[in-house]
């Protein structure tokens, strides 16, 4: 509207070379004021603007980095969780492994034990499952063979 106030000055000044009068150049001063405020304002919100616009690329960027940053420490996380599954299910397996030597171990030294204490049961000869040259063909028995077969089905 300022324009075109000023184009209307303008033309009037060339129409009519006729003096202002006093009350329309103190409204022409008014209008000059209030549009050189306006503009001051406009730049003033440009320039705000300009400054909110560089502070948000500045937290889009930070939030990208911290996305990135978010997705490679939880795949970190995923691949710690699945390497301390597979270290607890090797541990299970030879603790499984170690009780079933110790059951075997301990069942060995109760039979010493009892074959020192017999005197005819030490006098004779015990042939044992140790070695296995002979049974190339046959299958095993006992926990250690079922076990064996289990998880091997059960994969």
């Amino acid at each position: 509207e300022i324009s075109r106030l000023r184009a209307e000055l303008a033309s009037s000044r060339m129409t009519q070379n006729q003096h202002i009068s006093e009350r329309e150049s103190r409204e022409i001063q008014a209008l000059r004021a209030d549009s050189d405020r306006l503009r001051q304002e406009v730049e003033r919100l440009t320039s705000s603007l300009l400054e909110v616009q560089t502070e948000d690329t500045r937290y889009r960027a930070l939030s990208q980095k911290l996305l990135r940053e978010q997705s490679i420490a939880k795949e970190l996380l995923d691949k710690l969780r699945k390497e301390t599954r597979q270290v607890d299910e090797s541990r299970s397996q030879q603790m499984e492994e170690l009780e079933l030597q110790i059951a075997d171990l301990t069942a060995n030294l109760r039979m010493r034990s009892q074959i020192a204490r017999d005197e005819e049961l030490s006098q004779a000869q015990i042939f044992g499952t140790t070695g296995g040259g002979d049974k190339a063909g046959k299958s095993q028995r006992g926990k250690k063979s079922r076990r064996y077969i289990r998880r091997k089905n059960n994969d």
